[in-house]
């Protein structure tokens, strides 16, 4: 009987150490207060709330007054660094000097990476230079098969042999045509005074006067 009241009395303190542990600060130091020597609590246990001050509640606040930072008085003239200045140093030749040999070794960087691919462009292109040059061989082979030695010499006859025609038919510019008949029109006339020619000539010598 004995123990399970000492065992009664454990859990009950046990119960209240993990309450107070969930407690406010305040009403823990309450409950402290009216605890037993057994550390049970006593009734009627009295809880003191802590009091809060009522204040007024200002709807607008303070206007914020903004810091104003006095400037200098002390004038300070401005002058050109450039104008007058004894201790001057230029280097514009090592910026040019830098810049051609970030080209050259740019250019190197260059080959160096795209030495396969444009030899392949090369070759593509000397692949097809050669493909005309056969091309042509070969028009030149065929154009060499159809050739007659005939045909050739009766065409340069003809060209030596054609008549030029004149632009002009008496001092006027005509059309091809028009002076192409002109020509052939003149052409027949001298032909037929000449017949007419043969006609009398041979008139006159059968001819034979009648005597008396």
């Amino acid at each position: 009987m004995l123990g399970n009241l000492r065992s009664v009395v454990r859990n009950f303190a046990n119960i209240t150490i993990a309450a107070e542990r969930h407690l406010h600060p305040t009403i823990r130091s309450i409950c402290s207060l009216n605890q037993s020597p057994l550390g049970s609590p006593t009734l009627p246990i009295s809880i003191k709330l802590p009091t809060i001050s009522t204040k007024k509640i200002i709807d607008k606040p303070s206007p914020c007054i903004p810091l104003r930072i006095p400037r200098p008085t002390i004038s300070i003239p401005l002058t050109d660094p450039l104008v007058n200045n004894d201790n001057e140093i230029q280097a514009a030749r090592l910026i040019v000097i830098r810049r051609k040999k970030m080209k050259k070794h740019k250019l190197r960087k260059l080959r160096k990476r795209m030495k396969y691919v444009w030899a392949k462009v090369r070759q593509k292109r000397e692949m097809r230079k050669e493909k005309a040059f056969q091309a042509e061989l070969m028009g030149q082979v065929k154009e060499a098969e159809k050739f007659s030695a005939a045909n050739y010499v009766q065409e340069k006859l003809n060209i030596v042999n054609m008549t030029i025609l004149p632009n002009r038919w008496r001092g006027k510019r005509l059309p091809e045509f028009v002076i192409k008949d002109l020509i052939a029109k003149a052409q027949a006339k001298k032909q037929a005074k000449i017949e007419a020619v043969e006609r009398r000539k041979k008139f006159l010598a059968s001819y034979k006067p009648d005597k008396f």
